[in-house]
């Protein structure tokens, strides 16, 4: 925020307005009345909503990140427990109640793994049945991503060794230089943030001001060990991310139709498990 200021004249404003999808929802509700002259973090999972409901003049890709299940090392060590290989393996009953999500109404990675589903199987009738033995098995979900992984991931003092976070998740539990966590690398969800001026704000110079300065070399460089993201192409990673969290080794479902299936995918859900 220094270096911002400095270096345009402007002064920045923070405003959290929660996990992607509240924040997306928020700016919807807003939108005759903007909060904010930008916003940075609306992601390709909620870009649809931003764009039908034109809150933004334009979204630029400032990051991006892949999510992934990870687990504690240590943990299933110590428990003597082979640990999943596979998002797929979640429901197996050696897994039970050892898993943690953020719940996909409320949050991007949550959404992101709800479309890993649909992508993963060739049917709906596969996809209500994995979710099905995901219920079955004790599946945990949250009301955000720092729930899920903050409070109820055994990392930091939680119960639930497997959690959906990101690839890059695991550079921030090395210690010693031995990893604590793992991500499982196959089959993830590519997840790309935006930022964007906001229609109507006060300052839409300011806020282009701000998109340009996320863009920059420097703060593109300064991502990874910042905020646990990678960099857009070009931007070299640090040498600890290549090592124990590199980009996933393949994703799956950026070519799905979420806005057109959004309601109907996440009214499937709540059908699933909260009843």
């Amino acid at each position: 925020i220094t270096k911002f200021e400095q270096s345009t004249g402007y002064q920045l404003e923070v405003i959290t307005l929660g996990d992607t999808g509240s924040l997306t929802n928020q700016l919807v509700l807003t939108q005759n009345a903007p909060v904010a002259d930008v916003v940075y973090g609306i992601d390709n999972t909620f870009a649809s909503v931003a764009i039908e409901n034109n809150i933004v003049e334009q979204l630029k890709q400032v990051n991006y990140g892949d999510v992934c299940f990870n687990y504690d090392i240590v943990w299933f060590e110590k428990n003597n427990i082979q640990p999943p290989t596979s998002w797929r393996d979640l429901g197996d009953s050696k897994y039970k109640n050892l898993v943690v999500i953020p719940n996909p109404n409320l949050s991007s990675p949550g959404m992101a793994f709800l479309i890993t589903t649909h992508a993963g199987f060739e049917t709906e009738a596969e996809v209500f049945a994995y979710w099905r033995s995901l219920r079955d098995n004790g599946l945990k979900t949250t009301s955000s991503w720092t729930d899920a992984y903050f409070t109820d991931f055994t990392r930091y003092g939680g119960e639930r060794p497997i959690v959906l976070s990101y690839a890059s998740s695991p550079a921030a539990e090395v210690k010693d230089g031995k990893a604590q966590s793992k991500s499982l690398n196959t089959e993830c969800f590519r997840q790309y943030e935006y930022a964007g001026v906001i229609k109507g704000g006060l300052n839409p110079q300011g806020g282009q001001a701000v998109i340009d300065y996320l863009l920059s070399k420097s703060f593109q460089e300064s991502l990874p060990w910042n905020m646990f993201v990678y960099p857009n192409p070009g931007v070299e990673i640090p040498a600890e991310f290549k090592e124990f969290a590199p980009p996933a080794e393949s994703v799956i479902g950026e070519d799905l139709d979420f806005a057109a299936n959004r309601e109907r995918w996440l009214t499937d859900w709540s059908d699933v498990f909260d009843n």
